[in-house]
């Protein structure tokens, strides 16, 4: 006869809290998101839809400009939902919010492989209403934005590498949509996963052509010029652009200088990704390369920084092997992100009297977050000369 677990009143308040406190603040989040938020690109991923919904090229006269490639019809393509605007957003947000769970869950499991089911579940409840709480989760959902979709779709791509290397096609398809998660490509080149390329090269190519068969008149605006659209507007300085680039337009440095620092970066940034995948470590890996792509490509709004949370989760396993770097990290992060310590100094910087610039004590302090990925990728790259042996199991099925 199998023995009988029975349940025990006194274990009620720990299977029933941590639920009941991510629905509340997914609750919170969510109502204030749809009665606060801006939604302006949500405004503009409807508009750019019922233009190709009518046969139209989703780059024609939007709300603010439609910058993306002509993937990115897919996942605009919601937004039509509903009658109203508003409609669309409690969409949007819901959409978003699933998206963020999936991706906390996945990378419970992959941080966390050892954990009893039950304990599993609590951590992710109680992960995932933190991250819902995080500046840059705010900001995405105000805004109506789709970084928390392309985080999703990268992690979910990266799930049990390399053995499950047709999952790729996700990170291949969140290249089609939005040119950064292409750096994740070329970390798994320089990784030697081949394989896990050419299905991330099949969903990059499958996407842009399925795109182009939904709405031609997209890829031809797209090709005959609407791409530089996207590139004047990322090109100049702008107070929110928190990548080695922009902050150095907005320190007034050589074009040269920034170029150079991000040039740095990305080879240190891939190589150790590189490095923390041949050696079986996926979440720091995964981690790694996603603040690298915050620090070294042109652009870094502060919405962008949902590709942090893979470090945060890193640095919390690393946490409990005790590493004190590990604790300093995500205290700081976790304290900036929900002070909002980036917001509040950008508020200050899109005021500046005509004539005037930030000195370099100034930047230093507004560039909060572009100083920890930078510490960030410090810390990883010591990691790999530790000798300490860390946890370095692999994603394999953890997220399935």
């Amino acid at each position: 006869m199998l023995p009988t677990r029975h349940f025990e009143l006194r274990n009620l308040p720990s299977a029933v809290l941590p639920p009941l406190v991510a629905l509340a603040v997914v609750g919170v989040v969510g109502w204030l998101t749809v009665v606060a938020g801006t939604a302006v690109d949500i405004d503009t991923y409807r508009a750019s839809a019922y233009a190709v919904l009518d046969g139209r090229s989703p780059y024609e006269a939007t709300p603010v400009p439609y910058l993306y490639p002509p993937g990115a019809v897919f996942v605009i393509l919601p937004a039509a939902i509903g009658s109203t605007l508003q409609v669309a957003n409690v969409v949007w947000v819901a959409i978003s919010l699933v998206a963020l769970a999936r991706t906390m869950w996945i990378l419970v499991r992959e941080a966390w492989p050892e954990l009893e089911p039950h304990r599993t579940r609590n951590r992710f409840f109680w992960v995932f209403a933190v991250a819902c709480l995080l500046e840059p989760t705010l900001l995405t959902l105000a805004f109506g934005q789709m970084g928390l979709l392309l985080l999703w779709m990268t992690v979910e791509g990266l799930r049990g590498q390399p053995q499950h290397a047709a999952r790729s096609w996700l990170v291949g398809l969140a290249s089609a949509i939005k040119l950064t998660p292409g750096l994740v490509i070329l970390a798994l080149a320089a990784a030697g996963r081949w394989r896990s390329v050419v299905w991330a090269g099949a969903g990059l190519v499958g996407t842009t052509v399925a795109a182009a068969a939904v709405s031609p008149p997209g890829l031809r605006d797209y090709v005959g010029g609407a791409w530089r659209l996207a590139y004047d507007i990322n090109a100049r300085i702008d107070p929110q652009n928190h990548s080695l680039i922009g902050v150095a337009k907005l320190a007034g440095l050589p074009g040269w200088a920034g170029w150079a620092a991000a040039f740095a970066a990305l080879l240190i940034g891939i190589t150790v990704t590189s490095w923390h995948w041949r050696r079986g470590d996926e979440l720091a890996g995964l981690a790694t390369v996603l603040v690298t792509s915050l620090v070294a490509l042109p652009v870094s709004w502060g919405h962008y920084w949902v590709a942090a949370y893979p470090a945060l989760i890193l640095l919390q396993r690393d946490v409990r092997i005790r590493r004190p770097w590990s604790a300093l990290l995500l205290a700081s992060a976790l304290v900036g992100m929900l002070l909002w310590v980036d917001t509040l100094g950008n508020s200050g910087a899109l005021f500046l009297p005509p004539g005037e610039t930030w000195s370099p004590l100034a930047i230093l302090q507004r560039e909060w977050w572009l100083l920890w990925g930078i510490a960030f990728l410090a810390w990883s790259a010591a990691r790999l000369l530790s000798r300490r042996p860390g946890h370095l199991e692999g994603v394999g099925d953890a997220g399935a």
